[in-house]
């Protein structure tokens, strides 16, 4: 629903003319994502905005100070049970991730990936159980290099799935 206010608002605002009939200059186009980001933060004691919180500590990356998989831990408080018991079970040897050649490039560079996480406004057919839900997240990466260069990463979709337990949304999937 933010996403399509946010539109509407902006073509509202674009459309229109200068008052002699002559329509007026547009704007450069710019992206969804962009005005979102102007938008206010989601609640995030609500259900999807615990799952744009957590998704956005989960793909939020220190390749020079961390491994991998630690993005998920920094995440915890926003965790249900079914990531917290992913991320307290020690993996075996075979699950531990290796380090990609781009994770490597990216700590050898001294860069870190930022992440904005917005929720898409369509959520799945309510089901049975009032205390869980499942939200469409939209995820953009950007790399920043030490001297301030910037460079985007392809976007991405994950489907969220939170649970309220004890009063409490909390991030408890994502695939």
């Amino acid at each position: 629903m933010l996403v399509l206010s946010v539109a509407m608002l902006v073509s509202a605002c674009s459309s229109g003319s200068d008052g002699d009939s002559k329509p007026s200059r547009l704007n450069p186009p710019t992206s969804t994502t962009r005005l979102l980001q102007s938008a206010p933060a989601p609640d995030p004691t609500s259900a999807d905005g615990v799952a744009v919180a957590a998704l956005r500590e989960i793909f939020t990356w220190y390749p020079a100070t961390e491994s991998q998989s630690s993005s998920l831990g920094r995440a915890r408080k926003w965790l249900g049970p079914t990531l917290i018991r992913t991320l307290d079970t020690p993996p075996t040897s075979a699950e531990m991730p290796k380090a990609t050649l781009q994770w490597a490039d990216w700590a050898k560079a001294g860069a870190h990936i930022e992440a904005f996480a917005f929720a898409s406004g369509e959520t799945a057919p309510p089901g049975a159980d009032p205390n869980r839900a499942q939200y469409k997240i939209g995820i953009e990466q950007t790399v920043v290099y030490p001297d301030g260069r910037r460079s985007p990463l392809p976007a991405s979709t994950v489907v969220a799935t939170v649970v309220r337990t004890n009063g409490t949304w909390q991030l408890d999937g994502f695939r």
